[in-house]
């Protein structure tokens, strides 16, 4: 009764009621759980999702935002769609009561990786069980409170990698290096640590639940261990 009553909360969240429940409950079954059962995990439909959140959100900035340049557009993309992002609006949703996971894994607290993961899953379902005009809604509904609060000026530091590259490629110096330090914790819980060099010095550290976002924090850190330089879009 506990999950139908999370099931029922999160549609209701999303803003769309599924005809196929049994995708639904597909959409939150992480892999420990669905190897105990013998059934599908939300892999496939996360992979699904993944893609068509990308091309949603791209279309959603591209009419909202319309005097933005092809940067400010990229930049914003990436900090809607990335893991931390996700994570938090899964949470907002009411995702977590509703996974479905392994018995050696923490339901209390299932990490931010796995909500980003299972949230693209259930986008993806949303889209098989509705159509893109369903799936599209649903983006519009979920994002919309993301978008209102995003400010321009910081997408500099929303997809602090690309910046940094292109300050690197401004001033003429190598690419940043990205370097692992150290992973931390179990399997399923892991920690990366990464270092960031910039002609020859390592000037920033980041960790986070996968090798992407721990690179990204370390290339924010790098940015604002300069003084947050700003970018220019004039090679847009």
């Amino acid at each position: 009764m506990r999950r139908k009553t999370a099931l029922l909360r999160l549609q209701r969240a999303l803003g769309y009621r599924f005809a196929d429940t049994e995708l639904l409950e597909q959409a939150l079954r992480h892999r420990s759980a669905a190897h105990e059962q013998g059934v599908p995990s939300f892999e496939r439909l996360e992979f699904l999702g993944d893609a068509a959140l990308s091309h949603a959100v791209a279309a959603l900035l591209f009419a909202r935002w319309a005097d933005a340049t092809e940067g400010q557009l990229t930049r914003a993309r990436a900090a809607l769609v990335r893991e931390g992002t996700l994570a938090s609006l899964a949470e907002r949703l009411g995702l977590p009561a509703a996974l479905e996971l392994g018995s050696g894994l923490d339901v209390e607290n299932p990490g931010a990786a796995l909500l980003a993961d299972a949230l693209e899953a259930v986008l993806g379902a949303v889209l098989l069980d509705g159509g893109w005009r369903a799936f599209r809604a649903a983006i519009a509904r979920s994002f919309a409170p993301l978008l209102a609060s995003l400010d321009p000026a910081q997408l500099p530091l929303e997809e602090p990698k690309s910046t940094l590259q292109e300050l690197a490629q401004r001033h003429g110096n190598p690419l940043p290096v990205y370097r692992e330090v150290e992973v931390r914790g179990p399997a399923h819980r892991q920690v990366f640590v990464f270092e960031v060099e910039l002609d020859g010095h390592v000037i920033g550290w980041g960790e986070g639940s996968s090798k992407k976002a721990a690179q990204q924090e370390a290339a924010r850190n790098a940015l604002e261990a300069l003084g947050n330089p700003a970018t220019s879009e004039t090679s847009d």
